[in-house]
């Protein structure tokens, strides 16, 4: 989950004039240094990397780059025989945007870095690059330069929108267009036949739910229609063919990280469903005030950022919760950056905001982290919690941040991980880091503590291989400690006491613990847990379930997107909804440890009696939650020496550091064991 921290940075949109020299094209695509005599940015797009943003004026298509945030190219159009630009579409590969022209007509530009060059040449024809007014600030050059254009079948009615994603889509007023991103023509459905029944509607969104072959489409009565198994030909009948109605929606997002699907509507309310097999359900649901203009998952969808029509920007989780809010403009846009930033924008300013994220924690203190530093509760809440905040040592952010993963030990050191390379904090503000030839090739996946070392999951890229490796934290980071190679790419590590568990992108859940001596990696047990039904690309966290010490018990709990899983005996069983899991030990009368999680309004538990441990019961979680905790925070730590459950408060989140707020769980857990007439209660 994500929290806002520091200022909000705002920018004007310079739609004047760019430097370059004016070339000429065929026909009416003409490009121009003049100004683009419009009301401003109509339509934006992010690029897939994140990196690159797209805006689109009725004349003129523009780039940016997203941080630090700077204009790099644009192209203007002097006449408009095609038609006003509606819309524009990134290409997956990032290297392309189809920009949609009302009278039917898409161009193809082309995105690339051009070097020192002003000019490239494409199929034989001179291209204009506009060179950008930021590019002076050390950002690489990437230029704009169209190269095709296509004319669809149906030009008697305007185009109305476009989406993307494995293929192009274009809608005009009658059809629905699908295109290959090489400018071939898929197929072609009415806008009736997607409709499903009568009546004068036009399609104002639509794409494609990730990496499925489902499409959706929001129209302008507000209902929303998914539409399965889409190939060259849609039976629309039966299954195939979902529809969600009375929402009066008005934007919607999907995220393949999580599998979850965001929809916000005019009264400002923010419907949150879960994919499950081919249908969606709702999960959850959040209030809102104003109308929604548009709302963004984060790249590891766990967070959706929801623009409305009063000026905020609010930030939910992925099953409702509101986090923060903040007014910020006139906004139509949002969009994530590479790391723990939004973008938003509206027709002539943009404004950026800073977040940081929770990391995963060996011992019991909140623990978060930014692009470019870290936050450490230094003091019990019962103490007046205030953070230590350090910045990562510039020598290593400024080549690879954003940090992407981090983890913090039991006694507050913190080890981050960039775009390359990794870094090691000393606790007292020092970092240490790797020598310069490891950092440019190694790319880390996933960071967890176990004990004293930093268990590492890398991908080397010199070696075009996946490894594991255990670094010393009090060490210089010549050289790990231990490592061993892995079959595939490791997508989550945690770890539990001696043990290291690393779950691949094939699904497969290995258990890894350092040999006697320290300098091997011995491979203790594996499961496959894609054979049991689970997506390894939408797990967030991974540990074994009390109990598990032999094979023959071995129970895997997951959190893969919003549902709490078990994987037992060759299958995979859901208990409920999650945001986040932890396992800590309870030794109360005759408790051993319970299963803790948040489902997005409470905190519920499973507890696991001592026999139930002792004797490879797994079975705790099948028995469903028996503890409540109602929270007005949202919970990141279950600190079972201090009885407590601790998290932030969402009312103090702004310019300052989260505030730590903490509430007792032990009344929960008397109420528990006097309901189940246990003898210790009293």
């Amino acid at each position: 989950m994500y929290w806002r921290i520091g200022g909000v940075e705002h920018y004007v949109l310079n739609l004047e004039e760019v430097k370059g020299v004016a070339r000429p094209r065929p026909r009416s695509a003409t490009f121009s240094g003049t100004q683009d005599s419009t009301m401003g940015v109509t339509r934006w797009a992010s690029s897939p990397c994140r990196q690159l943003l797209a805006g689109a004026t009725a004349q003129g298509v523009y780039l940016w780059n997203h941080k630090p945030f700077a204009q790099l190219s644009s192209l203007v159009y002097e006449t408009t025989e095609f038609g006003r630009i509606v819309d524009l579409v990134w290409a997956p590969s990032g290297d392309t945007l189809f920009v949609a022209l009302s009278r039917g007509y898409i161009y193809e530009l082309s995105v690339q870095r051009r070097g020192d060059r002003v000019l490239e040449y494409v199929f034989a024809t001179q291209h204009y690059f506009a060179r950008g007014p930021g590019e002076e600030n050390g950002i690489g050059g990437v230029g704009l330069a169209q190269r095709r254009t296509f004319r669809l079948p149906d030009t008697n009615s305007d185009v109305v929108c476009a989406g993307a994603a494995k293929y192009a889509m274009v809608a005009t007023g009658s059809h629905v267009y699908r295109m290959t991103w090489a400018g071939a023509l898929k197929s072609s459905v009415t806008v009736s036949e997607v409709y499903g029944r009568g009546g004068d509607v036009e399609v104002v969104q639509m794409g494609v739910l990730g990496d499925t072959d489902m499409e959706y489409f929001v129209f302008s009565d507000g209902s929303v229609r998914i539409i399965g198994n889409v190939g060259d030909s849609v039976d629309m009948v039966g299954d195939n063919v979902q529809t969600l109605d009375g929402l009066d929606a008005t934007a919607l997002d999907y995220s393949a990280t999580s599998m979850m699907m965001a929809v916000g509507t005019t009264t400002g309310t923010v419907y949150l469903y879960a994919l499950e097999g081919k249908q969606l359900h709702r999960v959850g649901r959040a209030d809102g005030n104003g109308r929604v203009r548009a709302l963004r998952w984060s790249a590891d969808g766990t967070a959706v950022a929801c623009v409305h029509a009063t000026g905020h920007i609010v930030m939910r989780t992925l099953l409702g919760r509101e986090v923060n809010s903040t007014r910020v403009g006139d906004i139509e846009f949002v969009a994530w950056g590479v790391g723990a930033r939004v973008f938003a924008a509206g027709a002539r300013n943009a404004w950026g905001l800073g977040f940081a994220r929770a990391m995963s924690s060996a011992g019991n203190s909140v623990c978060l982290f930014s692009d470019d530093m870290v936050l450490v509760q230094a003091r019990g809440v019962d103490e007046g919690a205030v953070w230590r905040v350090e910045h990562v040592a510039a020598s290593y952010a400024g080549a690879n941040a954003p940090i992407r993963v981090a983890a913090c030990s039991a006694d507050g050191r913190v080890a981050v991980a960039g775009t390359r390379g990794m870094a090691v904090s000393t606790g007292h503000g020092r970092w240490r880091l790797q020598r310069a030839a490891r950092e440019r090739i190694v790319e880390y996946t996933a960071l967890a503590w176990s004990g004293s070392h930093v268990a590492a999951a890398c991908v080397d890229h010199a070696r075009n291989t996946a490894r594991l490796e255990f670094w010393m934290g009090g060490r210089a980071l010549d050289a790990p400690a231990a490592s061993i190679d892995l079959d595939a790419r490791a997508v989550v590590v945690s770890a539990h006491g001696s043990a290291v568990l690393v779950l691949s992108e094939h699904g497969m859940l290995s258990e890894y613990a350092l040999a006697a001596g320290g300098a091997q990696v011995e491979l203790r047990r594996a499961v496959d847990v894609a054979a049991c039904g689970v997506d390894a690309h939408c797990v967030r966290q991974v540990m074994w379930a009390p109990g598990a010490c032999g094979d023959s018990g071995a129970a895997v709990v997951v959190v893969q997107g919003a549902q709490l899983r078990v994987v037992r005996d060759g299958r995979a069983s859901t208990v409920g909804r999650a945001e986040h899991v932890s396992i800590s030990s309870v030794n109360i009368g005759s408790m051993h440890s319970a299963v803790w999680w948040y489902d997005g309004m409470q905190v519920l538990a499973a507890p696991v009696s001592l026999d139930d441990f002792m004797s490879n019961d797994t079975r705790a979680l099948d028995r469903g939650p028996s503890v409540h905790l109602p929270l007005d925070f949202y919970p990141l730590v279950i600190a079972a020496d201090h009885g407590m459950v601790i998290g932030l408060d969402q009312d103090s989140v702004g310019t300052h550091a989260p505030m730590l707020r903490g509430t007792l769980f032990l009344p929960s857990l008397l109420s528990h064991m006097l309901h189940t007439s246990e003898p210790d209660a009293l």
